[in-house]
């Protein structure tokens, strides 16, 4: 059971945006279904001019969430303008056109209430292709530093950490497009204890005009570029290392996708079996068939459209179970 708002820390969400008005009332509603309600939403506008300050107009007051409007240097200037602000004990940010679960932030939680000793928290995202409607589930390894420097990143979206890794390392890299997220990761370092839950904690909403998708090609060059600075070892090592790392991540999201199938069949039905949150919701149940081919790598962890659920649809999911 969640605890009372006036005992439990409080949460700072930031929402970067800039003319996704098409998105963003789902993800606010997102953040509104939230079952821990000691949280505060920021959202950071870069001047949109499609509609999204009605919305937000709409929505303020309604909710812990207050925004601005003003042209900033780019989506990590913006989270960094929201990271001033807040004033949460556990930080995250959330994109405009992304969704949380109603219960990542309880899970999220809990977890550090449980880990006091841990600064970072993240998980697993179910994936929904907006033209085609086909959901894919993103399972987020628990390989270590060296892993995220050569070969992967976490699913954005899932991450929380706790204020004293910001006043560690600071803010974002303003001056990076893409990938200042996978910059953060990397500069937290082997120093920071970082926790897997076994749960789904968002929704990643892919659709043309996604940033990693308008600009693929800029977007991998800023990776390599950021972990040819931070990588010291000799060429040929580096090139072993992503190897290793990208095998090592393979059998990691094969075992997952295992263990959520055998979870999903299981006739132990609670909250606290693995993802117990999200079959519990989505009732799904893997048939033996499709766990088989799903190991054949060039199909990966992907289920046909609506089998799981509509990403919207979980806003309206009764938070009593």
């Amino acid at each position: 059971m969640t605890p009372p708002a006036t005992c439990a820390p409080l949460v700072s969400i930031i929402t970067p945006t800039l003319n996704q008005g098409l998105f963003i009332a789902d993800t606010i509603e997102s953040v509104k279904s939230q079952s821990y309600r000691n949280f505060e939403h920021i959202v950071v506008d870069a001047g949109s001019r499609d509609g999204t300050l009605e919305i937000l107009r709409c929505h303020e007051g309604t909710y812990p969430m207050k925004w601005t409007s003003q042209p900033d240097g780019g989506m990590y200037d913006g989270v960094n303008r929201g990271l001033r602000q807040a004033k949460g004990e556990v930080l995250a940010y959330l994109n405009s056109d992304d969704l949380y679960f109603p219960w990542t932030i309880e899970t999220v939680m809990r977890a550090f209430s449980d880990h006091p000793e841990v600064d970072v928290v993240f998980g697993d995202a179910l994936g929904i292709w907006d033209d085609s409607g086909i959901e894919d589930i993103r399972f987020q390894p628990d390989l270590g530093y060296a892993f995220l420097l050569r070969a992967g990143s976490f699913v954005q979206p899932t991450v929380f950490w706790r204020r004293r890794v910001l006043e560690r390392i600071g803010e974002f890299d303003s001056r990076l497009h893409h990938a200042g997220d996978l910059e953060y990761w990397l500069r937290m370092g082997p120093a920071c204890r970082m926790l897997r839950v076994d749960e789904f904690l968002a929704i990643e909403r892919d659709h043309a005009t996604a940033k990693r998708f308008a600009d693929s090609d800029g977007a991998a060059r800023e990776v390599r570029q950021i972990r040819a600075a931070i990588d010291a070892a000799p060429a040929w090592r580096q090139l072993l290392g992503r190897f290793r790392g990208r095998l090592r991540g393979w059998v990691a999201r094969r075992v997952l996708w295992m263990r959520l199938a055998l979870a999903s069949r299981s006739a132990e039905r609670g909250l606290a079996r693995p993802w117990g949150r999200f079959l519990s919701a989505s009732r799904l149940s893997l048939p033996a068939r499709r766990v088989v081919l799903t190991q054949v790598p060039w199909l990966g962890p992907r289920v046909a459209p609506g089998s799981i659920r509509s990403g919207v649809d979980w806003l309206h999911h009764d938070r009593s179970d």
